[in-house]
């Protein structure tokens, strides 16, 4: 793995990312305090939660024509400015109306940066070494954001919610900075040698035709969408069932990414394809399984051993997939195929979300910690089964 970051462009690429991924996390977890110490309801944590992921479903198709069809400098540059000037105001807003469209625009931009920088890595780094390349990404990034959530939630008991917010705008520089600075660039391709202008595919249409890539899209979608409330409900079941401080729901986040650190470095060395697709189904279900147990434990510390290890298949499972994701698609196509997937796993999450605010209203904690576990390693296994 260390050969990859020979290549002068990988090492700033990934620097900016982290920076930017911790002010997020922290300001994820500042904005989730903020609302809950205003009074806030489960619904509105939901609304929040579901607003930066939202939009990677609504926009998909034309985030996807734009990263294959237009400067990857340029659109990074421009998704970092975007960014930077949604972060300021949530520095000040106070209004769930407010911060959701903000957040909401964040996600928008997010998910141009994101398309595009999965498509670049591959020419940064060569095709021979996308799996490293990829476990490299994830697995920095989880390392960076094992200790984001406890600053996050130390900032806001200490300081007040606004400084983490400043910290994440100030990050949103440093990743714009990044992508003026590496000089790999993705351009739109060559028309054809006749002058025929080609049918461009769908992102939906790349994954819907791919045999290894269809059924396990799907797969991660129901379980995505089975799973994805817990995180609505993860500050209530710490705060008001566990009675436990607000630093526990950043350290409980933090294991959870410890674990991911871990699993993606251990999926960074599967090479086959076969390894890769099994250990996605395998990893997903392991982190499920994770899950169910917090349906029981009597007190808050049992939280993280369990979001080690589930946070290790949730690692094994994200890097397999987009090392698959990657690997099976041509380069020309790799915007769209990458929106795509974004819309269909991120979209089936903030659904999910928005579902556990609404079963928030009826099920405790507890209960939805074990109907989502429980039912999440039953879609892991149908998933195996049918693949």
């Amino acid at each position: 793995m260390l050969n990859i970051f020979r290549r002068r462009d990988l090492p700033i690429a990934l620097a900016g990312r982290m920076v930017s991924t911790f002010g997020d996390e922290v300001a994820l977890v500042a904005l989730t305090l903020r609302l809950q110490a205003d009074g806030g309801r489960p619904y509105q944590v939901a609304l929040l939660l579901a607003a930066g992921i939202i939009p990677l479903l609504l926009l998909s198709r034309p985030v996807g024509r734009l990263v294959d069809s237009h400067d990857s400098r340029h659109l990074l540059v421009g998704a970092g400015l975007v960014e930077v000037a949604c972060t300021v105001p949530l520095v000040f807003a106070h209004s769930v109306v407010i911060i959701v469209v903000l957040v909401a625009v964040l996600g928008a931009a997010a998910s141009v940066a994101g398309s595009t920088w999965s498509a670049l890595v591959p020419r940064i780094v060569g095709e021979d070494h996308v799996a490293e390349a990829v476990a490299a990404t994830q697995s920095l990034n989880a390392l960076v954001l094992v200790g984001a959530p406890a600053v996050g939630g130390l900032l806001a008991g200490a300081f007040g919610t606004g400084l983490p917010l400043a910290v994440d705008a100030a990050t949103f520089v440093v990743v714009t900075a990044a992508a003026a600075l590496v000089r790999t660039r993705r351009a739109p391709a060559a028309p054809a040698p006749d002058g025929q202008p080609t049918r461009a595919r769908d992102g939906f249409e790349i994954l819907r035709t791919d045999p290894v890539l269809a059924p396990i899209t799907i797969g991660l979608v129901v379980l995505v969408l089975l799973v994805g409330m817990v995180d609505v409900v993860l500050v209530f079941l710490i705060r008001a069932t566990l009675h436990a401080g607000g630093a526990w729901y950043g350290i409980a986040e933090a294991a959870w990414l410890g674990g991911v650190v871990a699993g993606s470095l251990g999926a960074g060395r599967l090479r086959t394809e076969r390894a890769q697709t099994w250990a996605t189904i395998a990893g997903a279900g392991v982190a499920c399984a994770a899950l169910a147990p917090f349906a029981v434990v009597p007190a808050v510390w049992m939280l993280v051993p369990l979001s080690v290890l589930g946070g290790a298949g949730n690692g094994y499972a994200n890097v397999c997939f987009s090392t698959l994701l990657v690997s099976r698609t041509p380069d020309a196509e790799r915007g769209r195929a990458s929106a795509a997937a974004n819309a269909a796993v991120g979209g089936a999450q903030g659904v999910s979300l928005l579902a556990g605010g609404a079963v928030a209203g009826v099920l405790s904690p507890r209960e939805i910690y074990a109907m989502a576990g429980l039912l999440g390693v039953a879609a892991a296994i149908a998933t195996g089964v049918f693949h």
